[in-house]
């Protein structure tokens, strides 16, 4: 066996499964599938070359590979008024966008911004195909990445997942067939497009636009099996709506709705119920998150989130937040028709996704608070038990998430003292 990303990367439990790989790989020897824990992993067949790179060069966990603010310094550093922010990245201006109209604005994830984007840049042909994610009708592969060509078609891809999905075969279509393409991907995805660019010309020629997502963690496909138990016995799913928006509710209690495969099942689950309790606490979270501090995609020309901010969030219609990185994407955003678009300072754009940001700096950095420590101590016990037999360990998860609770009980009195006196400075700074 050749020295190659098995080595470097799935057997130290640190693949993502993205599949640029598999994708780069000039004698197909990898092949996408998905592992134990409901990951997607290259598994390797006879015939790999012994000198050939190119999959660890590709690959976005390999620790000798460029990271992503270095990668992001040379595709960004010179365009015309950029600004930096550690965090954000490199960028020209921020926003909030939303769908003018409003049952546009219901369809989609958040304000509607991703959707926008895709149809904007194909209605002016600034590219000619779309790769990003669609419902597949299989309950072993609920989703995967394709390729779409027609405005018609992205009807079919509006909405969140939070499901694997992997590139290998979009990235080999994109290689194979000459055009413009623009693709939408997670932070750790766009960090393996823009490596993979590096070393494949084809790949660097072709993918015009690289369309991010905020990102705090990936889950396992065990995620949504064990939520549609929970919500209607079975785990056989035709399809699952991850952000079903819920009327004079917060933008923060949308639903996740779950279709069984004979449909005679349909049901949904308040977000503010089981599932914010196993996103929250790491359940089903794959160990090369643990590796990861990049929420803002910053190899992504664009990068979308949702506007987790008070002034907002009460508007359970939903609002985008959007980090723009070029002068190109900015003169789209600007001359888009369908969408209401403000600039917003870029430091709400970061308070927004803070918390996100926090938790993963304190996981990947560790934390000198002994309350948050201890949290994530917790966190990364039920993350690895989740992922080696979440029924058969559920006992043991569940004294987990009432000592995580009791630590955070406790937390918020000790820092009670110093948010009230830094409410009353608010208050009396606001009053002047």
């Amino acid at each position: 066996m050749s020295f190659n990303i098995i080595q470097t990367t799935v057997l130290k439990d640190q693949c993502i499964g993205c599949g640029t790989c598999d994708a780069v790989c000039p004698v197909d020897v990898l092949k996408m599938d998905f592992n134990s824990i409901g990951m997607y992993e290259p598994v390797e067949s006879e015939g790999c070359l012994d000198k050939c790179t190119l999959c660890m060069d590709a690959c976005p966990f390999v620790e000798e590979n460029k990271d992503e603010k270095e990668l992001a310094k040379n595709i960004y550093e010179n365009e015309d008024n950029i600004l930096f922010h550690k965090d954000l990245g490199y960028f020209v201006n921020t926003y909030e966008v939303h769908k003018k109209d409003t049952a546009e604005r219901l369809k989609s994830a958040s304000g509607g911004a991703g959707h926008s984007i895709l149809k904007n840049l194909l209605e002016q042909q600034f590219v000619d195909t779309v790769l990003t994610v669609e419902s597949n009708n299989d309950p072993d592969k609920l989703f995967k990445f394709s390729y779409f060509k027609e405005m018609k078609e992205l009807e079919k891809i509006r909405g969140s997942v939070y499901y694997p999905t992997e590139m290998s075969e979009v990235l080999d279509y994109v290689i194979k067939n000459d055009g413009k393409y623009a693709i939408t991907t997670l932070p750790c995805f766009a960090k393996a497009i823009r490596l993979a660019q590096e070393k494949n010309s084809k790949l660097r020629k072709r993918i015009k636009f690289v369309i991010g997502l905020v990102c705090g963690q990936m889950k396992t496909k065990e995620f949504i099996h064990t939520l549609a138990k929970n919500a209607i016995g079975t785990d056989r799913l035709k399809t699952v709506n991850f952000r079903v928006k819920q009327e004079n509710r917060s933008a923060i209690n949308f639903a996740f709705e779950f279709k069984s495969i004979d449909e005679e099942k349909v049901n949904r689950l308040s977000n503010a119920d089981m599932p914010s309790k196993l996103w929250g606490s790491r359940a089903f979270t794959p160990n090369a998150c643990n590796s990861c501090t990049d929420v803002f995609a910053h190899c992504a020309d664009i990068v979308l989130m949702d506007a987790w901010l008070p002034e907002y969030t009460k508007d359970y219609k939903g609002h985008t937040l959007v980090v723009a990185r070029t002068n190109e994407i900015v003169n789209i955003l600007e001359n888009s028709l369908d969408i209401e678009l403000k600039k917003i300072d870029y430091k709400k754009v970061f308070l927004s996704q803070k918390p996100v940001v926090d938790n993963k700096n304190a996981i990947f950095y560790g934390s000198k608070n002994i309350f948050i420590h201890n949290i994530n101590k917790h966190k990364l016990q039920i993350q690895k038990l989740s992922n080696e037999n979440y029924e058969l360990n559920k006992p043991v998860i569940n004294i987990l998430f009432n000592k995580i609770r009791q630590i955070q009980k406790i937390h918020s009195f000790v820092i009670l003292p110093k948010r009230v006196v830094l409410k009353v400075f608010r208050i009396l700074k606001g009053s002047r």
